[in-house]
């Protein structure tokens, strides 16, 4: 079953997005002695031999960035990853997801089995007609695809004030590719030992369908915690839920998390919580992993974003 991982963005900012889409020069980013297309006598490029050396050989998992017309949804409007994003984001994967379990774990093995064979890039998002749009999707636990790749050429601004490279802030990171990434990894545990069905029952007559996405006035929008989620997404349905609970906690500081209790309020935090511990114990009892021990050596790569080089593959 393919799942997707969907998020609301307001009409105004999707035109926004559409409209400035098409200002400037776009041969400047663009380096044209790189094919990003598939062909089966192209020689092998410093990717392709970091990557052999970095995924195939310790965790047996290949990463695509080329593009291939049958491995792409034909559904939306889609653009190859950059070849230069493509090498930030095979770092960016590792440094702060594989190297964060084998920390844990104790070596490459636990990523090596479990973690899904295929990784497939893409440049942009996918968009929705109702203003939400897809960031990645997850195929039977054997596959991940990870969308708006290109982003990682951008610089994050608030309030229209540049703030950071997006390479170097954790929350843009998170928001566009990590959650997505811890999410669709749960789900590979969860297809294959079921989560407790006390979890379902703890918020199984609020779950909201395919409805989700026009319930709540915004992604922070009190009500979704107070409501007892964690994620605007974890009203869909207990699955996404699960998966929203764990991709959350992972990726939150203990400051930001504590951050989402608090605006749920009383009732609303005491459910928040009550699921936690179920994930948490789900993770103990199956997997032998420690969610705390887990959450603190991604958020410990994390705090370190611009000591790295992700530009770099050399071996």
């Amino acid at each position: 079953m393919k799942i997707q991982l969907k998020y609301m963005l307001p009409a105004v900012a999707l035109g926004l997005l559409l409209g400035f889409s098409s200002c400037g020069d776009d041969k400047d980013d663009v380096d044209t002695s790189i094919s990003v297309i598939k062909d089966d006598q192209t020689p092998q490029n410093d990717l392709d031999k970091w990557l052999e050396k970095n995924y195939v050989e310790p965790y047996n998992i290949q990463l695509r960035y080329r593009w291939e017309d049958n491995e792409i949804d034909m559904n939306y409007i889609l653009v190859p990853a950059a070849y230069q994003n493509a090498v930030r984001m095979a770092k960016l994967l590792k440094y702060i997801c594989f190297d964060s379990f084998d920390e844990v774990t104790g070596s490459t093995d636990f990523i090596r089995k479990y973690f899904p064979k295929q990784v497939q890039l893409v440049g942009n998002p996918g968009w929705q007609s109702n203003g939400s749009y897809t960031l990645g999707s997850a195929e039977g636990g054997a596959r991940i695809d990870l969308w708006y790749v290109n982003h990682l050429s951008d610089v994050v601004t608030v309030n229209w004030v540049p703030k950071d490279s997006v390479i170097a802030d954790r929350e843009e990171l998170n928001k566009v590719y990590f959650h997505t990434i811890m999410h669709e990894f749960c789900h590979v545990f969860n297809q294959k030992v079921p989560f407790s069905t006390e979890f379902n029952q703890i918020t199984g007559t609020k779950y909201l369908g395919g409805s989700w996405t026009s319930s709540f006035a915004s992604e922070t929008d009190p009500q979704i915690y107070a409501s007892g989620f964690i994620t605007a997404y974890a009203s869909y349905s207990a699955n996404e839920d699960f998966a929203e609970c764990f991709a959350t906690y992972i990726c939150s500081t203990q400051e930001e998390y504590n951050s989402f209790l608090t605006k749920a309020g009383t009732t609303g935090k005491q459910t928040l919580m009550q699921k936690m511990d179920l994930v948490r114990t789900y993770f103990n009892d199956n997997w032998n992993l420690d969610l705390d021990e887990v959450r603190a050596a991604v958020q410990k790569r994390e705090a370190n974003l611009k000591s790295q080089n992700f530009n770099d593959i050399t071996l």
